[in-house]
């Protein structure tokens, strides 16, 4: 017989947002047993944040030279692959409930997401400025100058969701298993 406490509470218990994160956690929690170490989880944090330079660089590139936003699909599967597998290796503990974190993985994701949000914000402000200038000082090529910012708005978006797991990452021991406990 299961006796459900506060740290296993019943399921009626548990909020939607808990129940999708122990269903993603029971789906996920025996992915990739060979990268969930330490080591591996700041490989891929460092494979995440390489992949969105060169994103950015092409982006940028781009303005340039049009033909080689063709990079950036490649780099999309890329990217996608490398932020997936690092969730999957912190057990999503990014957007885990406050439930399953102790004090100072709470602490770590709040100020990780703090800093997520002022990066975004302010880098989205200044795109948004430079599109408001460029438009109005009609500055180079329109469509490129577009694409280029949408394409450095996409790549901010996604390093608003790579700070909070590179967070994450750095507090797990090599002993975790499962964000359960």
């Amino acid at each position: 017989m299961t006796t459900h406490t506060p740290d296993n509470p019943s399921p009626d218990t548990l909020t939607a947002a808990e129940r999708r994160y122990e269903k993603n956690l029971e789906r996920t929690e025996v992915s990739l047993p060979g990268w969930r170490n330490a080591a591996r989880r700041r490989l891929l944090v460092r494979l995440n944040w390489a992949s969105l330079g060169i994103m950015a660089a092409i982006a940028v590139a781009g303005y340039f030279w049009f033909p080689i936003i063709l990079a950036w699909l490649p780099m999309t599967v890329v990217i996608c692959t490398v932020w997936t597998m690092l969730r999957v290796t912190i057990d999503s503990k990014d957007t885990a409930p406050a439930r399953y974190l102790d004090e100072f993985e709470t602490a770590t994701l709040l100020e990780a997401r703090s800093r997520a949000l002022n990066l975004v914000t302010g880098g989205l402000f200044a795109i948004s400025l430079i599109l408001i200038f460029g438009s109005s000082l009609e500055l180079g090529d329109g469509h490129r100058l577009a694409y280029m910012m949408g394409g450095l708005g996409i790549i901010l978006f996604l390093a608003g969701a790579v700070i909070p797991a590179a967070a994450m990452a750095r507090t797990m021991n090599d002993d975790e298993v499962t964000g359960r406990g």
